[in-house]
């Protein structure tokens, strides 16, 4: 289990308590401080003293891919599950995963993801209906019951995804280190370039937080400008034309609308009022 964090001491606690009650299904949980510089370090350390099966490492280059990588090297299983620190898994996360590895006998799956919904929306889960409803690139997964029939995808999810130790082995010097891309799609896009398959799991699904949504347009615009980006990294021509053309103009304008919704919403009143559009907001994203 990696863990990359920057500067999250309000979340870290809460997603180290949500795994740790599964530890039956987890070996280890590495948490990869990238230069914190709020309290972070102290409370994983923590964690530390009291879990044996807790450990945190420093990686001090900074940016995600850094630290996923120090991550993913570090880490001992014959599986490496990553997520975010912000992540909410539920009881059976890790069950669900181990599972579905056990039962692959054949190694016929190198590598796996699930779903991920905001949580702490105003609006509930409203806005991923819709999205869910009228989403046309293969790469946006739908979701599925508990039942559904796993799904072959060419991309991984970062904030709920597994690969098994002999793929990062495969991949770990053709990962792109460009932290103007989406490192989880690119991760993707390796694992299908050494010939291996990603399965996508209906049923997996965890809490993502929702503080992309609350970027403002222009972050969000620069943000989705990866994509494309990434795609001809890949030399995957049709599929950066599609999302710059199409995708990317139309998650913005979901974007826009989302975020009218968010920065409208009082929190304390549970209402909407229009004088809180003006509210500024401030992007938490890890570097």
């Amino acid at each position: 289990m990696v863990i990359p964090t920057y500067n999250e001491e309000d979340v870290i606690a809460d997603c180290l308590d949500r795994l740790l009650p599964q530890l039956d299904h987890i070996h280890e949980i590495v948490v990869v401080d990238n230069n914190s510089g709020d309290k972070t370090v102290d409370i994983v350390a923590t964690y530390v003293d009291r879990y044996p099966a807790v450990r945190m490492i420093s990686e001090e280059s900074q940016g995600l891919v850094f630290a996923r990588n120090a991550g993913l090297d570090a880490a001992t299983g014959t599986a490496i599950a990553r997520i975010d620190s912000d992540t909410m898994v539920g009881p059976r996360w890790a069950a669900d995963i181990v599972d579905f590895l056990d039962a692959d006998t054949d190694g016929r799956w190198a590598a796996l993801c699930g779903r991920g919904e905001a949580y702490g929306l105003p609006y509930g889960d409203a806005m991923s209906r819709i999205k869910e409803r009228i989403a046309f690139l293969p790469f946006a997964a739908r979701r599925h019951s508990r039942n559904s029939e796993v799904k072959p995808v060419f991309v991984l999810y970062g904030s709920n995804m597994v690969l098994r130790r002999d793929t990062w082995l495969a991949i770990r010097e053709s990962v792109s280190m460009r932290r103007d891309i989406f490192e989880d799609v690119d991760t993707g896009l390796c694992v299908g370039e050494i010939g291996g398959r990603n399965a996508f799991l209906p049923h997996l699904g965890v809490g993502v937080s929702p503080r992309r949504m609350e970027s403002s347009v222009g972050s969000f615009v620069r943000y989705m400008s990866f994509l494309p980006r990434t795609f001809l990294l890949h030399k995957r021509y049709g599929l950066a034309l599609g999302s710059l053309t199409l995708y990317v103009p139309w998650v913005t304008v979901v974007h826009s609308a989302r975020l009218i919704l968010i920065r409208s919403y009082d929190v304390e009143t549970r209402t909407f009022a229009p004088r809180h559009l003006l509210r500024r907001t401030t992007d938490r994203i890890m570097p």
